[in-house]
Order: structure tokens, then C-alpha cells, then sequence
């Protein structure tokens, strides 16, 4: 239908320039053409105009959102590298009941992360800290080794040397057991020990050995849990 009206439009307005049909004036083509083209704005099609796109929704849209804002999307936070974990304490804990009076005497253990080298018959030899409280005696802190004899007496002005993490070295007073076993050496103040033995990563034990010069052992003392 608007290309009927287009070519009466057409030939209207050749008709003004020009009347071709006889008797007609101008003024009657230039109402033919004024008609024809209101038919063609009346019957031309109608042009809608272009939609947007619609916003993402659901979580695409969230994800859009936590990118334009610096988020992590999904995809990213999947690329991120896992934290690293502490290392885990290397203290060992354990208890003992005595089944007749009911108490219970409290241990906290940790090996030497070296083993020394003494002559015959000892050999290969590995060190250990224990903290010890119990009710007849309350909080001993103990240094051994599985074999070998610390220099350690009841009678004699005998000291340990130990280094907490970086701190200055520092020497502390020990004695021996009371069944005179040389394998276990008990530090006079043990309080203060301990006091810093909880915050050190790193203890390092300097200890006098028969015949065998002074020797060092290494733990790892992080983590300790004691109350």
C-alpha cells in the first residue's frame, strides 16, 4: 500500500512541475501530492527503536558486580594459591595417674632435631627437654639424652648453657638424679626457664659430657602448650 502512495506521490508532484492531464491546474496536483504523501506516512512501517540488553542476572550478575568493584570472582578466588599452614608443634604430651592417691603428674616432651657422636660405647646420641609437674614436687624441667653421662653432680657448681632463639646465652644451674643416673640433669630454676623456653621457636642446650667435652643440641621449641 505505501508504494501505491509513493508513486502517486511521484506523479503528482511530476504533474506540478508540468500538468499532464488536461483541464487539471497545478494546485490540483499539489493537493494529490499533499494526500499522497499523508498515505505515505500513515502506511509506512513503523520502526521500533533498538532495546538495550538486558542486565545479567544471578550469579553472573554478581560476578559482574564484584569485578567492577575489585572483587574476586568465583574463577579468580579458584586461582588463588592456599596459605600456607603453621608447621605443627613438635612437643610430645602425656600424663601419669597414680591409681592410689589419684594424682596426676603432667609431661611435655621434645628430641633434639641433631644427634652428637660420642666415643665408645656410646655412639650416635640424640638429646630431649621435659617439662614435668607433679604434686609431691610441683615443676621440674629435665634435659637428658637416651645415653652418655652429663656432667651434672649434686656437689659441684655445675651449669648448662642455652640460647633462646636470638637472645644472649645464658647459663643455668643443674643437678643430678637422686638414683645418680648421669643420663638426666635437673634445671635449678626452673621457672625461669620455662618462662623462656614458651616463647622460643629455636633452643639450643650446651651441655659438659664425661670425656667428651661440651656438646650442643638443637630443638625446635615452638608451640609449647603448658599451663
Amino acid at each position: 500500500m505505501t508504494a501505491i502512495f509513493v508513486i502517486l506521490f511521484l506523479a503528482a508532484v511530476a504533474g506540478i512541475i508540468k500538468p499532464y492531464i488536461k483541464g487539471s491546474k497545478r494546485w490540483h496536483f499539489g493537493l494529490a501530492a499533499f494526500v499522497a504523501f499523508v498515505g505515505v506516512g500513515a502506511t509506512a512501517p513503523k520502526v521500533e527503536p533498538a532495546k538495550t540488553a538486558a542486565a545479567p542476572k544471578g550469579d553472573a550478575a554478581d560476578d559482574g558486580n564484584k569485578a567492577a568493584q575489585g572483587g574476586d570472582t568465583p574463577a579468580q578466588a579458584k586461582q588463588k594459591p592456599p596459605q600456607a599452614e603453621e608447621s605443627p608443634s613438635k612437643w610430645q604430651y602425656s600424663e601419669d595417674k597414680d591409681e592410689m592417691r589419684g594424682d596426676v603428674a603432667r609431661f611435655a616432651s621434645i628430641k633434639s632435631e641433631n644427634e652428637i657422636d660420642l666415643s665408645f660405647p656410646y655412639g650416635e646420641v640424640y638429646g630431649a627437654i621435659t617439662v614435668r609437674h607433679r604434686k609431691q614436687d610441683g615443676l621440674n624441667v629435665m634435659f637428658s639424652v637416651d645415653k652418655g653421662q652429663i656432667l651434672c653432680h649434686n656437689f659441684t657448681a655445675s651449669y648448662i648453657s642455652v640460647k633462646f632463639d636470638d637472645r644472649p646465652i645464658q647459663k643455668f644451674s643443674c643437678t643430678g638424679t637422686s638414683d645418680g643416673s648421669s643420663e638426666t640433669a635437673f634445671i635449678t630454676n626452673a621457672q625461669r626457664f620455662l618462662g623462656q623456653l614458651r616463647g622460643a621457636r629455636k633452643t639450643i642446650i650446651e651441655a659438659e659430657f664425661y670425656q667428651q667435652g661440651r656438646q650442643q643440641f638443637i630443638f625446635e621449641t615452638a608451640g609449647l602448650n603448658w599451663k
